[in-house]
């Protein structure tokens, strides 16, 4: 009775030992993979920070390289043409443009900037000027007062002194408008239209597709 007894207490020790072995085991297993998996969502984490870093420094660069062409080709410009200032309108944002800014700019010595008051304007506070652009490869005023119909794109241009203006539309690999190269003259200096179609229509060829948009 008592060999019974002691063999079914060994018996139940040798289960209990058993049990805990193997939920140690199993408690083992799981940490490990727990921590497998844990390192490999971290590596997984890592590379993927790692890749966005990389794009995004490649996306400056690449920004930075077409911004460095554009400026090259308006200040060839400028000097080509001998005009006072050449820049560019865009409009933006790009996926869904509401506002029109100037950002690349050129200009001779002592010339007021266009874009320091060109910033931000509202497409629909200069609708017809806008349309203009839009509508229309090649532009030319010398005579502000009564070829721009829009009055806030008139008064902008009285107030920078514009007087011989010409524009070329750009577009995008869709024909879409994205913006428009301008250059023009200021205090009756004369341009010259038909010297200026061709210039700017090169010019206008090699930046329209690298142009950096507005964000």
């Amino acid at each position: 009775m008592e060999e019974n007894s002691n063999k079914k207490s060994w018996l139940n020790q040798h289960l209990a030992t058993t049990i805990v072995g193997f939920f140690t085991l199993i408690t083992g297993l799981y940490t490990i993979y727990t921590n497998s998996n844990q390192s490999t969502k971290e590596k997984l984490t890592d590379y993927k920070i790692e890749q966005m870093r990389l794009f995004n420094e490649e996306k400056i660069n690449t920004n930075n390289r077409q911004t460095a062409v554009v400026y090259g080709e308006l200040y060839d410009l400028l000097h080509r043409l001998d005009v006072d200032r050449v820049f560019i309108i865009q409009r933006h944002p790009h996926l869904k443009p509401i506002y029109l800014s100037v950002f690349f700019e050129v200009d001779k010595k002592g010339i007021s900037l266009v874009k320091d008051m060109f910033q931000n304007i509202p497409i629909s506070d200069m609708p017809k000027f806008a349309k203009l652009l839009s509508t229309n490869n090649w532009l030319y005023f010398n005579n502000i007062y009564d070829q721009v119909e829009d009055q806030r794109a008139q008064s902008l241009m009285r107030t920078l002194g514009s007087t011989d203006i010409a524009i070329r539309q750009l577009t995008d690999v869709t024909g879409e408008w994205i913006g428009s190269l301008v250059a023009e003259n200021t205090q009756g200096k004369r341009l010259e239209e038909s010297e200026a179609i061709e210039m700017m229509k090169n010019t206008g060829n090699t930046i329209q597709y690298i142009l950096p948009p507005i964000n």
